[in-house]
This record gives structure tokens, C-alpha cells and sequence, in this order.
């Protein structure tokens, strides 16, 4: 009776023999030739597990020229089977299926220098078509699906349900649950328990390749009731600084502007003392739109400009552009009250340069623009863009600095997991607007 137990070789087998077997098996586009074929069954065969390379199935007796079926459901010639059984007695079935790997085109990488992966790039399956290639990805530690400085706890805890069963109560729906953001645990969870609330339904009218909101060319219309539901609920959670996002409603004449508006008014009518944000569309660049929002009661108006200026195409729905959305926040601060704040936000990790970052910064400083908010692009689905680059939180800081001390930006929020609504900047902001307003009523007094 032949042994059932690996060999000591066989034991030690990495886990990229799956891999690589998975890879040879398969199916291609042109026809396989009898060689190929045969790798194909012993590779498969041999990456069922550890213990199905060192054991040959016993099968029942067949006819001459028959194909047997082990118990892996694998069919092996009698002379495949005496080749397995050969690669088995000599240990050496790890280098046979690299060797026969390698003759079916797939190319093995060399040995990896454990210390080295352990900070290094990873190599990453990107999926294109049928077709599956791989590729680096800097700044993405090898074994990890994410770098560690990414890793957010879950959303849970009583605030976090209290306001999910406030706002499906309400019928709002808010940006950090749509986008897929990654920081909805931690603000949701934390001791102030903030959202972004969006608003003008859910769906929007363009398909920008970063986003994972649902997208239409003609969506619901607007809820009536929405800008007094929304500030009825806010005020109810007693928030001191909220922000009002929405998607792009290229349907609705000045893409919804007044409803913007109309929200703010009806919120400050409520609570005077809240400090409001508005993070708009471009309202495809109609000044009328954005001079009517600006002078609508709110405290910062927000726009983000998303990449830098080479991948505005790439990244962006083709209605968008760079000139468009700085044009956008240069109207708004012209035509705003005097103490107006302008904001904007740009996601790393696109395959932007560092000139190019900085060029975006200085082009929206040029623009009025007082806050600055830079953060990682994380891809929502395999559908969307690929992550080029994992930026680091040292480079990120780095950016923190040039903008403020550089550019000469009021303020920039930098971080990983920084996004344009994010609450480190919400938290900064109040206090400043608060600062001011406290300085101009005491020279007042």
C-alpha cells in the first residue's frame, strides 16, 4: 500500500502553487495543443491541496485509451499518472509544476526577500475583460489587501443607530452611506455623531468613474418636502456645524440651487446659531445658480475639483472640467457676503504627479479658495478606477504643510482617510468662523 502522507518537499508547498495552477488552467482564447493540455490536467491536479500532490487517487480498472477520473474530478492518461506517480517518489512536484508553468506562458516571479515584502509593493491581480494581469501598486505593504494606516473600525453603537433610524425615518439619504465612504464608522461612532446629509434624492445624472452612487439620466424628481424635512432633522440632532451635499441634477433647470437654498433658509429660520456647508455640483458652470446659493445664508461653500488637471477626463463624468469648477468657486466667493469661505477637495492616488498637485493647489488659491482638503482615492468597486498609488500619511502631512505655509491656504485637512466633508475640518472650521465672528463683534463693542 503506497503512503498517504505528503512528502517533507510537498509540505512546505507556498501558497502561490494555487495560484499558478489556477493561472495555467485557464481557458484561452486559442486552441490548446496536446502539451498544453497535459500541464493543464497535472497542474490542476496538483493544486487541489497539498495531499493530493503526494497521493495518486485509486481508480477502478478502464478500458485502453479511456480517461480516468480521480476523486479531485481530474482526468489523467495512464501516462500522466506515471509521471505524477515519478514526481511523488523524487519530491521534486513543486519545481515540475513551476517548470510546467512556465512552458505554458505564465511567468513566476523570483523569490521575495520576506523582510523587503513586508514594506514593499504587493503584487495585485487587476481584472481587465477575460483577461487577468498583474501589476504593483506602491505604497501597498505585500500580504495586505490595504496599507494599515486605512483600516476603520465598522459602523455600530447606539449614535450610529440612532442616526440611521433617523434618517430612514425621515426618508433622507446621505452621501457617507451612497459613496461607500470609509470614515462613516468612525464619524458615526464618534462622541458628535455628524453626517453629511444629501440631498435632491439619490441618483445622479452623471457617471464620474471615481463614484459608487447610483446614477440615472432622468431620476425621480426632488422631493417637495426635503428641504424642511432635512432642517427639521438636523435641528433635532442638535449638530452645531452640518454639511449639505447632493448629487449632480443636470435634469432640473439651475440643477438645483433653489433647493439648496431653500434648505439653508429654512434651517437657519430654525436654529440661527448653526453654521451651514454647502458641498455642491458644478450646476454645469451657470453663475446665476451659484451667486443665488452663495448669498442664500450659508457659511462655506464648497465644490470639489476632484484631480488635478491631466486627469480631469479620466477620472471625471465629460460635463465636468477643471476650468469649469474653478470658475465655479472664483463666482462664488466674487459674489458671496464678505466672509464667505470657499473649499475645495482633490482625491492621490490617480497617477497624479507631485507638480501637479501643487499647480492644482496654487490654481485654487488663485481662485479664492481658503480651504484645501487633499485624501486617498479608494476604488468602491471593481468597476471603477484602479488605485495607482497608496499615498503615505508622511506624504500627506507633507501636503498639509506646503499648502498652508506655501500656497498660504486658511487651512488644509490632509490625511488618508481625509475626505471634503470629513470632521477634522468640520470641527476646524467652526471654531474658526466662530473665532471671526466673536473678533468682529467685540471691535464692534
Amino acid at each position: 500500500a503506497r503512503s498517504t502522507e505528503p512528502t517533507a518537499g510537498i509540505t512546505q508547498m507556498p501558497a502561490m502553487i494555487h495560484n499558478v495552477a489556477a493561472r495555467v488552467s485557464t481557458p484561452s482564447a486559442r486552441p490548446l495543443s496536446n502539451s498544453v493540455k497535459r500541464q493543464t490536467r497535472l497542474a490542476r491536479f496538483l493544486s487541489t491541496d497539498a495531499k493530493s500532490v503526494a497521493r495518486v487517487p485509486k481508480v477502478a480498472p478502464r478500458r485502453h485509451g479511456a480517461a480516468a477520473a480521480g476523486e479531485d474530478g481530474v482526468s489523467l492518461t495512464e501516462a500522466e499518472r506515471e509521471e505524477l506517480r515519478a514526481l511523488e517518489e523524487s519530491g521534486d512536484a513543486f519545481e515540475r509544476l513551476v517548470q510546467l508553468a512556465k512552458e505554458g506562458g505564465v511567468d513566476i516571479p523570483p523569490p521575495v526577500n520576506a523582510a523587503a515584502s513586508m514594506c514593499g509593493p504587493m503584487v495585485v491581480p487587476t481584472v481587465t475583460g477575460a483577461n487577468t494581469t498583474e501589476r504593483d501598486i506602491p505604497g501597498k505593504p505585500a500580504g495586505l489587501t490595504k496599507p494599515p494606516w486605512l483600516r476603520q473600525r465598522a459602523p455600530g453603537g447606539d449614535r450610529y443607530e440612532y442616526l440611521t433610524s433617523g434618517l430612514k425615518d425621515l426618508k433622507l439619504a446621505t452621501v457617507c452611506e451612497e459613496a461607500m465612504c470609509p470614515n462613516l464608522g468612525e464619524c458615526w461612532n464618534g462622541d458628535t455623531g455628524t453626517a453629511t446629509i444629501m440631498i435632491l434624492g439619490d441618483t445622479c445624472t452623471r457617471g464620474c468613474r471615481f463614484c459608487a452612487v447610483n446614477t440615472a439620466s432622468t431620476p425621480p424628481p426632488p422631493d417637495e418636502m426635503e428641504p424642511e424635512n432635512t432642517a427639521k432633522a438636523i435641528a433635532e440632532w442638535g449638530v452645531g456645524y452640518v454639511v449639505l451635499t447632493s448629487v449632480d441634477r443636470d435634469d432640473i433647470p439651475d440643477g438645483g440651487a433653489e433647493h439648496f437654498a431653500r434648505t439653508v433658509r429654512t434651517l437657519k429660520a430654525l436654529k440661527p446659531e448653526i453654521l451651514a456647508e454647502c458641498l455642491t455640483p458644478d450646476f454645469q458652470g451657470d453663475e446665476g445658480a451659484v451667486t443665488h446659493l452663495a448669498n442664500s445664508g450659508l457659511d462655506v461653500f464648497a465644490h470639489n475639483i476632484e484631480t488635478v488637471e491631466r486627469l480631469q477626463k479620466r477620472v471625471r463624468d465629460p460635463r465636468a472640467g477643471y476650468d469649469q469648477s474653478l470658475g465655479v468657486l472664483r463666482h462664488a466667493k466674487a459674489t458671496g457676503p464678505e466672509g464667505l469661505v470657499t473649499k475645495t477637495s482633490i482625491m492621490l492616488g490617480l497617477g497624479e504627479s507631485d507638480e501637479e498637485i501643487a499647480q492644482t493647489m496654487r490654481d485654487c488659491k488663485d481662485a479664492g479658495v481658503d480651504i484645501f482638503t487633499l485624501g486617498q482615492y479608494l476604488r468602491p468597486t471593481p468597476a471603477h478606477l484602479d488605485v495607482m498609488e497608496y499615498v503615505t500619511p508622511e506624504k500627506f502631512d507633507h501636503w498639509k504643510r506646503y499648502g498652508e505655509e506655501v500656497v498660504g491656504f486658511r487651512y488644509v485637512a490632509s490625511g488618508p482617510l481625509v475626505r471634503s466633508s470629513y470632521k477634522a475640518g468640520e470641527f476646524f472650521i467652526e471654531t474658526m468662523l466662530r473665532d471671526e465672528r466673536k473678533a468682529k463683534a467685540d471691535a464692534a463693542a
